[in-house]
């Protein structure tokens, strides 16, 4: 089973959150926007450890922007499920609270709304009561009989990993121990139990020990008196064969040290990994049919490196590895700000939250993004490679190589704008194929520019193609109208540099040759041949420089670009960055900064 689809109405930052999932999710957004409030709505179905008096919600759980609940305000969280007929145990669970037009569909509430017979608005928490039901009938309640088979855990952010490893009662070592030690006979615990009590009274014998024993126990008899005294001594642990199981502690670095003695993020990544064979250990002796895993910033204390190989191995093996009987036991949630954990992640995961004025908080998936094959796997290397920084963005510009991607900043400095301060990440697609990441930032809802070259051959530019591609693929996203009619006025025009005019209106930007020789074009000829002179040329390419120091229109387009492979576009974009500050921006760059900026 998974979760298809999350609908929140009238929840804290959620006004209306209607969003589609692929089962696992990792949600991004900024502070504040809401992710632990998604959690906790998702509490109020599956989590078990919730009590009732926790799901009472009252006024100030209402959405923010209602400015208080009236007598009809009602407030909602429906998650529907979906590929749970595999399971038949997920299915004698589930089969009850099926949709009624889509067998294959499940949907379980909360709903909150004013108590029966309420005539005034409410004023106090306790005008309002809440149900838990399945289906389509609010008379088809679910309780802990359907949360104890499909349960739900989190591991809050800031967590006290090392506390919860020491306390017994928390420890997800516990179940583990308790089930090693079940199969072992009493009697050999009797025994061990022996071999404790005879060197903890080995250590006692010697007179320092004994005299602090006295003196604690003296100290306990003296405050409490005889009828409250505890009867405290020294020793290692317990000896009883009952509480053996109790004293076995998790030691790393080979014995040496204990978890307490570990770094934190040790602590947490042992914790996590402990909990993780928790939840399978309860699957697998059929106390639970799936498990959801929320983990709220699981980069806590984490090193970048270590994040990634953590949460690769995680989505790779223990939720996505292989299905017993098209069985997938476990569903993970994050919530992160973790660009090494976002690259990593599935593709179809990733959910955006963003809030949007009076709409309060949406939600933007991939889990219906229509990503091809291909489109997957280059996204999926492209976002590790870049470590999904776009993912996290306000607004991206999405640019060809890496001479854009460096001068980018400094013409976006020309025109007063910091790219950092407005959230506006440039990234290099290393080619012309935008159209994966176009699809993916349009699932997301990140605005986004794209820059790209006229490239024309035989009289013919490359980026028209492009350009109508991509508007196409925009357009259809943002559901405007007529796409076969955008794309039709598009190539009806009379000219490329009209069309590529009306292609600016979807974000695609189109210079009218290359990047460097459009810079050459535009009042950066000087800067672009001092920036060639920091290498020693010889021969044609001396005598070609030097002429064209004399009379710029001069140049040989071929030779040019030629001189500036040679030395590198990225490094002789870096180099020109230096020394084009007040020499104003090209039209179509600045175009396209303006564009993101005016939508973020």
């Amino acid at each position: 089973m998974y979760l298809s689809r999350v609908i929140i109405e009238n929840f804290r930052n959620f006004r209306r959150l209607d969003v589609a999932l692929a089962g696992d999710a990792v949600i991004v957004g900024e502070n504040g926007v809401g992710k632990s409030n998604l959690l906790f709505a998702l509490r109020l179905i599956f989590d078990p450890s919730l009590p009732d008096t926790a799901r009472q919600l009252g006024i100030a759980d209402f959405w923010d922007g209602l400015g208080g609940p009236d007598v009809d305000s009602v407030m909602t969280v429906s998650v529907e499920i979906k590929d749970f007929e595999w399971d038949l145990d997920v299915l004698a669970v589930l089969t009850d609270f099926r949709l009624d037009a889509d067998a294959s569909t499940v949907r379980l509430t909360y709903r909150l709304r004013t108590r029966p017979g309420l005539e005034d608005d409410p004023t106090t928490d306790a005008d309002f009561v809440f149900t838990c039901f399945g289906g389509e009938d609010e008379r088809r309640r679910f309780g802990h009989d359907l949360r104890r088979r499909i349960t739900m855990d989190v591991l809050p952010a800031l967590r006290d990993a090392e506390g919860d490893l020491a306390a017994w009662r928390r420890s997800p070592l516990r179940p583990l121990i308790e089930d090693a030690f079940a199969g072992i006979d009493q009697d050999e615990l009797e025994a061990v139990g022996e071999k404790i009590a005879e060197a903890t009274g080995a250590v006692l014998e010697f007179d320092e020990v004994r005299t602090l024993e006295t003196r604690i126990a003296e100290a306990f008899l003296s405050l409490a008196g005889k009828k409250q005294d505890v009867r405290a001594t020294l020793g290692f642990s317990a000896t009883a064969a009952s509480r053996i199981a109790r004293q076995v502690r998790l030691l790393v670095d080979e014995g040496r040290r204990g978890v307490g003695e570990a770094s934190l993020g040790s602590a947490n990544l042992v914790f996590f990994t402990l909990k993780l064979l928790e939840l399978q250990r309860s699957i697998d002796r059929n106390r639970r049919d799936h498990g959801l895993l929320a983990v709220e910033e699981p980069e806590a204390h984490l090193h970048p490196h270590l994040q990634r190989l953590v949460y690769r191995h995680l989505f790779e093996t223990f939720v996505n590895g292989p299905r017993h009987e098209g069985r997938k036991p476990l569903s993970l949630v994050l919530t992160t700000h973790s660009p090494h954990i976002a690259s990593v992640a599935p593709l179809a995961s990733l959910l955006l939250l963003r809030r949007e004025g009076r709409s309060g908080t949406v939600g933007y998936s991939t889990a219906n993004a229509g990503f091809s094959d291909k489109d997957v796997d280059d996204l999926a290397r492209y976002l590790d490679v870049t470590r999904a920084e776009l993912v996290f963005a306000r607004g991206v510009i999405l640019v060809e190589g890496d001479a854009e991607r460096f001068l980018m900043p400094t013409f976006a400095a020309e025109m007063g704008v910091s790219l950092d301060e407005q959230g506006i990440t440039v990234c290099s697609v290393a080619g012309t194929n935008f159209q994966p990441y176009a699809k993916l930032l349009c699932a997301l809802g990140i605005p986004f520019t794209v820059v790209t070259d006229y490239d024309e051959v035989d009289g013919e530019p490359l980026a028209f193609n492009r350009a109508v591609a991509l508007v196409r693929t925009i357009d259809e996203a943002q559901k405007g109208g007529d796409t076969d009619l955008v794309i039709r006025r598009i190539e009806d025009e009379p000219t490329y540099e009209d069309a590529f005019e009306r292609c600016e209106r979807f974000g695609i930007h189109v210079n009218s040759d290359t990047l460097e020789m459009e810079l050459f074009g535009s009042g950066f000829s000087d800067a672009m041949l001092e920036t060639l002179e920091e290498r020693n040329w010889r021969g044609e390419r001396r005598t070609a420089l030097d002429g064209w120091h004399v009379d710029p229109r001069t140049v040989e387009r071929k030779l040019m670009l030629d001189m500036i492979e040679t030395i590198g576009k990225g490094r002789f974009a870096q180099r020109l960055a230096t020394r084009i500050v007040g020499k104003g921006v090209p039209g179509y760059v600045e175009r396209a900064i303006q564009f993101v900026i005016d939508r973020v």
